[in-house]
């Protein structure tokens, strides 16, 4: 009887062994044992016109005819070869000669799995091998299926000497499946010792030893950490050489590569596992901080931080610890290795890689290639309905497109806005329209013309009742308060209209994304005219969403109201469009907020009456409590200092309750000028770039990163009399009126204007002369 697993890929990779092209998968079961598969029995294809007959090739490869055709509509043939480099090389030959190849750039390990429609889950069925720490099949039965996995997640964090590279100590965090738990720190001390939880090595050998040989016995699936890949990992890697130590952390024996890439991030592959870093597993989850230090994600998720606070002398703690208390450096090092995993279970950010992966059928450590995400379910789609697809062109640069329309803002303060928004609209114009790389190649086929003039067909497509069953099973999240998967399906389904004119998509057209666009700023557009001709203003409109002023006397029940409108706007559109077009309106627009007063500012430098756009401000009252939201403003800029964020904060605060703004302001600005908010003055500016690289201007936190020679990282600093001094320097000499002119006046008059009044103004000019 043959065996079964259930299995969650972690890792893919293929190889050219004598016996052809093989593709190694890892993952862990429904019961969480790790699971090696491997496939020997599939041929790396890729297909080329027919018209070409007599291909003269110096590689063995077998020709087969197949019912598909090229977006041309010229039928197609199929080359299959023994292995990964004979398809290359077989594909730069033609493509020299002038003859077109079609999808030879698809990675085997994906194809594999996306033509069987899987999506990194999958059961196994076939005779198993029990190596007593994993499982291996090799060429199962494969078929997709569902479940959730249960992780073993390993913390790793690290501790070094800064002058000499010393590797002082390592601490792991070890959670997860079944709730084990387990704490270690391996350190570097003049005499060995077993203490528990703290193990002590007199070499960086035995201790870097001993750390590999518990990791191979612990055998996590998932390694997290903060930078812990071009950090702790690269240091330990590179350690590990120096000392002559195989660098071995992953499973079976696979090769590790650890990447810088030319974007600045870092890439860790390790067959059967997967990496995941703090910072941009959080930013790539949409969370916004001041800084992504540990220090900072952690008191503001948290409540609490390292044990070294930021205002010591980090260098120096550790290197007293190192030297005179081991037990306080491993309670500093395990810290920063719980911190992390406390974080990760706080936001979720493990289930949010589980649902994104499930849902796009991209692995764990890949899920910003949403590209890939798009050949995943339209590739072997695209090849049921008769087509093979074209390659990526890396040559083409990518066309304007157009963007988000928006709706002029009519500056003023405002009482009682009401905010309606369209849920998804890109996907929802897409499953209305009909439009996907298809349904535009097949448009003279019962053709839907949309409102900018572009051609579709209404009946040959992929994309819409792809997003449909996206919709529907996102609701069911909703319903069910699955906030990680409704999540992951938003993602996914804002990324189709970026993919389609994203530079390197084998499906790049600037025809589709126009055609969303346009229609989006029609229905914006319509919308408006359709509230207009109800008595209502429209003050603001921004890709998807309408601000509304409210008429006289309906404050009271603006939450109501806002329902009432919506429901009669998406019966317009139901009824519009099934009269227009024939076609059935996917489109949904919600109420989404009311605001009981309301700013629009005016443009900056504009010298005009002309709004700014995607910067407002409003006032929230619900059950009794009050508060304000800001949009594009400097207190939601994490470049402005806490100066100018606590004074907008304040300002805006004293507006919308009709209090004394005037005497405050000039409270304010003295209170500035006699020190009273020195705390304050602090900007923040990360380096984008080594300094060295900065030639054609120099920005002031680069002047400030060049005086304590800082290469990277968030540079702090002030302005002082004498320029930007970095904070560390401890300069006292603030220039204050920099602070009162780019960091005040700016705030004060964007809303002062709007009373009639200016910055300058409230001062007469003997006040203004703090500095004399």
């Amino acid at each position: 009887m043959a065996d079964q697993a259930k299995v969650f890929i972690l890792t893919g990779e293929h190889q050219d062994l004598k016996t052809g092209n093989t593709l190694r998968y890892w993952g862990i079961s429904d019961d969480g044992m790790p699971v090696e598969f491997i496939i020997d029995s599939v041929r790396p294809v890729f297909f080329t016109n027919r018209e070409n007959t007599s291909l003269s090739l110096p590689i063995q490869y077998t020709r087969k005819e197949v019912k598909l055709k090229s977006f041309d509509f010229r039928d197609v043939d199929a080359l299959y070869f023994r292995t990964q480099k004979d398809l290359r090389s077989a594909a730069e030959i033609l493509r020299s000669l002038g003859i077109t190849t079609y999808e030879s750039d698809v990675d085997p390990v994906r194809r594999f799995l996306m033509e069987r429609f899987i999506h990194v889950q999958l059961t196994l069925t076939g005779e198993c091998v029990n190596l007593g720490h994993s499982l291996r099949f090799i060429n199962p039965k494969v078929e997709p299926c569902e479940f959730d996995p249960k992780f073993k997640v390993a913390s790793i964090d690290i501790e070094t000497g800064i002058k000499d590279g010393t590797l002082y100590s390592i601490a792991v965090h070890l959670s997860g499946r079944n709730s084990e738990e387990e704490k270690i720190v391996f350190m570097l001390a003049d005499d060995a010792l077993d203490d528990g939880q703290l193990k002590l090595f007199r070499t960086q050998k035995d201790l870097l030893q001993s750390f590999l040989n518990w990791f191979k016995w612990a055998d996590p699936d998932l390694i997290i950490g903060w930078h812990v890949i071009g950090f702790d990992l690269m240091f330990l890697e590179n350690k590990a050489r120096e000392l002559h130590i195989p660098f071995d952390i992953s499973r079976g024996g696979g090769r590790t590569s650890l990447v810088q890439r030319k974007s600045g991030g870092y890439f860790a592959y390790i067959p059967g596992r997967v990496v995941l870093d703090g910072p941009p597993a959080l930013r790539s989850a949409f969370y916004s901080f001041e800084d992504f230090r540990l220090e900072t994600v952690s008191q503001e998720l948290l409540g609490r931080g390292k044990t070294i606070t930021p205002d010591e002398d980090k260098i120096g703690e550790i290197e007293k610890f190192f030297s005179q208390d081991k037990h306080k450096l491993a309670e500093y090092n395990l810290q920063d290795a719980v911190l992390v995993s406390e974080i990760f279970a706080k936001t979720g950010l493990i289930d949010l890689c589980v649902k994104r992966s499930q849902i796009s059928g991209l692995f764990m450590d890949q899920l910003s290639k949403m590209t890939q995400a798009f050949d995943n379910f339209y590739l072997p789609r695209l090849h049921r309905a008769g087509f093979v697809a074209p390659e990526s062109d890396m040559t083409r640069t990518t066309e304007n497109l157009a963007g988000g329309y928006v709706i002029d803002p009519r500056p003023g303060i405002y009482d009682n806005v009401v905010v309606m928004d369209y849920k998804s609209l890109y996907p929802s114009i897409i499953e209305t329209f009909k439009i996907d790389p298809l349904s535009k190649i097949t448009s003279e086929e019962d053709t839907i013309l949309t409102p900018g003039g572009y051609k579709f067909s209404r009946t040959r497509h992929i994309l819409p009742e792809y997003i449909g069953s996206l919709m529907h099973k996102r609701a069911g999240a909703k319903r069910s308060k699955n906030k990680h998967l409704a999540q992951a399906i938003k993602i996914l389904m804002n990324s189709f209209y970026g993919v389609m004119g994203a530079y390197g998509c084998r499906f790049f057209d600037p025809y589709l994304p126009n055609s969303i666009t346009s229609t989006g700023q029609w229905i914006l557009l319509e919308s408006k005219r359709f509230l207009e001709e109800k008595g209502y203003e429209i003050v603001y409109g921004d890709t998807d969403s309408l601000f509304i002023k409210l008429k006289k006397g309906e404050s009271e029940k603006a939450a109501l109201l806002g329902e009432e409108l919506a429901r009669e706007m998406n019966l317009y559109w139901k009824e519009r469009l099934l009269k227009e077009f024939s076609l059935e309106s996917f489109l949904e627009i919600e109420f989404e907020k009311h605001y009981s007063r309301f700013i629009l500012t005016t443009a900056r430098g504009g010298g005009g009456e002309a709004g700014a756009k995607k910067r407002y401000a409003g006032l929230i009252e619900t059950g009794g409590r009050r508060h304000l939201e800001f949009t594009g403003m400097e207190i939601v800029r994490s470049d402005w200092t806490r100066l100018a964020k606590e004074f907008q904060q304040e300002l805006y605060s004293r507006i919308f309750n009709s209090e004394d703004a005037d005497g405050w302001i000039r409270s304010f600005v003295e209170e500035v000028t006699r020190g009273l908010h020195d705390e304050k003055l602090v900007y923040r500016k990360r380096l984008r770039k080594d300094v060295d690289l900065y030639t054609k201007n120099t920005p002031p936190h680069v002047k400030a990163a060049r005086l304590t020679n800082t290469s990277s990282g968030i540079i702090k600093y002030v302005m002082t009399k004498r320029g930007p001094v970095p904070v560390e320097l401890g300069q006292r000499d603030f220039d204050y009126q920099h602070y009162i002119d780019k960091q005040i006046k700016p705030i004060a008059d964007s809303v002062l204007g709007l009373l009639g009044r200016s910055f300058d103004e409230l001062f007469k000019p003997t006040q203004l002369n703090f500095f004399s």
